[in-house]
Parts: C-alpha cells; sequence; structure tokens
C-alpha cells in the first residue's frame, strides 16, 4: 500500500528541474516590467539599489507563492507542491535563506568596506567568500548527481530544509508523446545540415544574378553619363551599390570596393560586370582607383 502512495505522490525528475526553470523565467520577465516601469526615475537610481530591488521582488513572489500555496510559479504550472507535511515555518526560513544568500552575495563587497577599512581584511573577507563559493559549488554538483539517483531535493538549499516535492493531481501524470522528441529530433537534425550546407554555397553568384535580372534605379544611373572610371560623389559600388570601400575598376567604366570586387572574382571566376556585362579576364585588370 505504502509502495503504491509513493508512486501516486512521485514526482518526475524532468519535471521538478523544469519547474525551476519556469520560476527563473517568470522572476524575469516580472523584474523586466517592473524595471521599464521605474526606468523614468533615473536609472542611476535603479542600478544603485538593484540588489534591494531583486531582494524585495524575490520575497514578494516567495511569499505569495511558496508561502501561500505552498508551490512556486513553476511547480503551480506543473502541478507540483511541496508536501503538505512541511510546515509553514520551515517554507519562510526557506525564502529567507533564498533570498538574504542572493542579496549578500551582491552586497558582500559593501558590507565589508563599511565595517572595516583595511584592506588585509577586506582581502580575506573576499578569499573567504570566494571559498564558500566553491564549496557550495561542489555541494551543488554532488546533490545534483545525488538527484538524479535518488529522485528527490533537486538544489542543495531545498534538501537542507527537506523540502519535498510532491504531485499536485497525482491522478495526472506528465506525459511526453514521441510525436515531440521525433519532431524535435528532425529539427535539429534540419538545423546541422542547413549549418553545414550554407558555407558551401556560392551565394555572391546568385546574388550577381538576381542583380543582373532585377537591377535598381541607382544602379542604372551608376556612372551612365560618366566616360571614364573617375571617382564622384554621386559614383556607387556596382555590387553593394554603396560608396566605395577603397574603389578598384576592372575593365570598364564601373567601380567597386576592393572587398566586393575581389570576393566577387574569387568565388566565380567568370564574374562580370552587373551592368554592362563586362567580364574580368584576369586578376590583373583590378586596379584601384584614386578617390
Amino acid at each position: 500500500m505504502s509502495a503504491q502512495a509513493n508512486s501516486k505522490e512521485y514526482v518526475p525528475r524532468i519535471s521538478q528541474l523544469d519547474s525551476m526553470l519556469l520560476s527563473s523565467e517568470a522572476y524575469s520577465i516580472i523584474k523586466s516590467q517592473l524595471l521599464s516601469a521605474v526606468k523614468y526615475v533615473g536609472q542611476k537610481f535603479v542600478t544603485k539599489l538593484e540588489p534591494e530591488i531583486d531582494a524585495g521582488l524575490q520575497y514578494l513572489i516567495l511569499k505569495y507563492t511558496v508561502y501561500k500555496e505552498r508551490s512556486s510559479v513553476g511547480q503551480q504550472l506543473l502541478q507540483i507542491k511541496y508536501e503538505e507535511a512541511t510546515s509553514l515555518q520551515k517554507l519562510h526560513n526557506y525564502i529567507l535563506t533564498v533570498v538574504l544568500g542572493r542579496w549578500l552575495k551582491q552586497r558582500i563587497g559593501f558590507i565589508t568596506c563599511i565595517i572595516t577599512k583595511n584592506d588585509n581584511a577586506k582581502a580575506a573577507v573576499d578569499q573567504c567568500v570566494n571559498w564558500l563559493e566553491i564549496v557550495y559549488k561542489v555541494l551543488q554538483i554532488v546533490n545534483l548527481l545525488v538527484f538524479l539517483q535518488k529522485g528527490y531535493y533537486p538544489t542543495v538549499t531545498e534538501r537542507l530544509f527537506g523540502l519535498r516535492h510532491t504531485s499536485a493531481n497525482p491522478g495526472n501524470v506528465r506525459r511526453i508523446s514521441y510525436t515531440y522528441f521525433t519532431r524535435e529530433l528532425l529539427w535539429h537534425g534540419f538545423a546541422e545540415l542547413l549549418a553545414f550546407i550554407l558555407p558551401l554555397i556560392n551565394v555572391q553568384y546568385f546574388h550577381s544574378i538576381v542583380k543582373k535580372i532585377v537591377p535598381s534605379l541607382s544602379e542604372t544611373h551608376n556612372n551612365a553619363d560618366e566616360p571614364g572610371t573617375e571617382f564622384s560623389p554621386r559614383t556607387t559600388c556596382v555590387i553593394c551599390n554603396k560608396l566605395p570601400v577603397l574603389p578598384h575598376s576592372f575593365g570598364c567604366r564601373h567601380l567597386a570596393c576592393y572587398y566586393c570586387i575581389y570576393s566577387s572574382y574569387s568565388s566565380d571566376p567568370l564574374f562580370s560586370c552587373l551592368l554592362c556585362g563586362h567580364k574580368i579576364d584576369n586578376s590583373v585588370q583590378i586596379l584601384p582607383t584614386s578617390s
């Protein structure tokens, strides 16, 4: 009977991890909305008090979700909650630990400067904080390995306070169809194929063909009345249709940027002028033009 009850209350590991990600995304959205609402107060003021704003906002969110409903925003979306046997005092202590821990991490340097002016003391505090952070990260890795094996307490703080996840609706089990996985695998495979093929496609060749078929009005007037290849303020690159950078001529009266003409000729040895159709027989014909 107990095994059956435990199977009904069991929460999949992926659901517990997803609830953490959803809660983090929800907090980011709320914070961005709050910052956009107070942006006219002054960016300097908001930046100076950002740790306090973070702490206050986190406390309010956790107070009205974890403390009142026994589940965070992400847990509510996935129908997860903390066990009913968990006391409200334990939940409140958990909230204070999370909020104050993040706030102290951001303000420890400022607090140290207020308490002491001794550089050696400041260096000792910084070193101690670094060691504590390393220890905490090691504990996170160990806790993650234990969580993947046991399936309980995805974070160190939840394990410290014994906050165990349970299903808010045991009759509704989360299922992910194989159709979803198949679609994701096909899409990622297609994206990797495109990333492999696109660099092999001569984009400049197709770009030249399109520009020959549909020339722009600015290109039709590009140096049309000029007998030579002299550079003028009205001159534009025959390829990119912008003011030429290091203009070069290539046998006809039109000009092009250094990069445009060399990249076009390198990618297509049969490259010809997009306006008059002049073909470049040899790279020797590509010469710099005084601007």
